[in-house]
């Protein structure tokens, strides 16, 4: 194989690995201003549902690389209902264009709740 053609056949696999490098803040191309923002414990979501009678599924806000580990879940529990909270812990800095965010379950037994227990979301919702 030429090294033009090899140059040309593994040029999708560098592009691919370039669009899911992080911008990391405080570093060279880094963007600062992001830094400098506390992470928020009550983010805006694209919105909730429940599915079936067990399981939250929350659509977070994200650029590509957003994991159920990033986040944080607070819940509280009034009388019969759970207040489910979500916060971020990790900031994702991908480049990926995802306008619709991504879907994250929780179980309600993660979340300390009985299945077809009331469980309400607390963030607010994105409009658009």
């Amino acid at each position: 194989m030429t090294p033009r053609l090899f140059a040309i056949a593994l040029l999708p696999v560098i592009l691919t690995a370039c669009s899911t490098v992080q911008n990391l803040p405080l570093m060279p191309g880094g963007d600062r201003e992001e830094a400098a923002e506390a992470t928020s414990d009550n983010i805006a979501l694209h919105g909730w549902r429940i599915v079936g009678d067990d399981i939250l599924v929350v659509r977070v806000p994200s650029n590509g690389c957003t994991q159920k580990t990033d986040l944080t879940v607070n819940v509280r529990e009034r009388g019969r209902e759970f207040r489910v909270t979500i916060g971020r812990i990790r900031e994702d800095y991908c480049r990926a264009i995802v306008p619709e965010g991504v879907e994250i379950p929780f179980g309600f037994e993660e979340l300390g709740a009985r299945p077809g227990a009331n469980v309400t979301v607390t963030n607010p919702i994105l409009q658009g």
